[in-house]
């Protein structure tokens, strides 16, 4: 179970092993299930999260979607530092990409800039989630070594710092898109599409070797 003072390593672990062990299999029923359901409805559009405690004592959630690519979920874990609530996302799509960190202050500046009338922390998340059901980190190389890590979201973009050594994407501000110049915009979007097309030709590629 995650507790306030363990470290991103530690919560990475953590993570990954209630993946591995619990979520994979309750993703694959999910997809079953709900695409049946969607068909039966006529394939209305609709999103909906369902709260799944894991055997490790984690509180996930997963957030469902269907809609015009059929049905999609997006599993996150809620947990508590001694600043206030994170969140932690496993992109299920793709087996090589790194573990999603959204520490507290990312949620505090996404409610502000976004002008999101909601309280509740997990709430908050909760809607977060919602309106972004496909993250996609993004990240180049900055002067002192680092990597700055920024993804494309509802409203804005998500900055903070990826880890390449430890594989973590730490989350750590939310700019909405009325801070961003019009150059700032074109080259998000720039990398954004390369990062695509990359996931998209290795996808490929595994395909090919099969």
């Amino acid at each position: 179970m995650i507790v306030p003072n363990m470290s991103l390593p530690e919560i990475r672990k953590s993570v990954f092993e209630d993946f591995e062990h619990e979520l994979k299999s309750k993703l694959q029923f999910i997809q079953a299930t709900y695409t049946g359901r969607w068909i039966r409805n006529g394939r209305k559009n609709f999103v909906e999260t369902i709260a799944y405690r894991a055997k490790s004592q984690n509180n996930w959630r997963i957030t469902v979607s269907c809609g015009n690519y059929g049905v999609t979920s997006l599993p996150y874990l809620i947990s508590y530092n001694h600043i206030g609530v994170t969140a932690s996302h496993v992109p299920s799509e793709f087996d090589s990409m790194p573990l999603m960190h959204f520490n507290t202050h990312f949620f505090k500046r996404y409610r502000e800039r976004g002008n999101i009338s909601i309280e509740k922390p997990e709430d908050l998340i909760k809607f977060f989630f919602k309106k972004n059901t496909f993250i996609l980190p993004c990240y180049y190389p900055r002067k002192d070594g680092t990597q700055q890590l920024f993804t494309p979201l509802n409203g804005g973009i998500g900055l903070g710092i990826y880890h390449e050594e430890s594989g973590i994407c730490e989350y750590k501000t939310f700019v909405d898109n009325s801070l961003l110049r019009e150059n700032q915009i074109d080259e998000v979007c720039k990398i954004w599409k390369q990062t695509i097309e990359d996931l998209t030709a290795e996808m490929h590629r595994r395909l090919n070797r099969k």
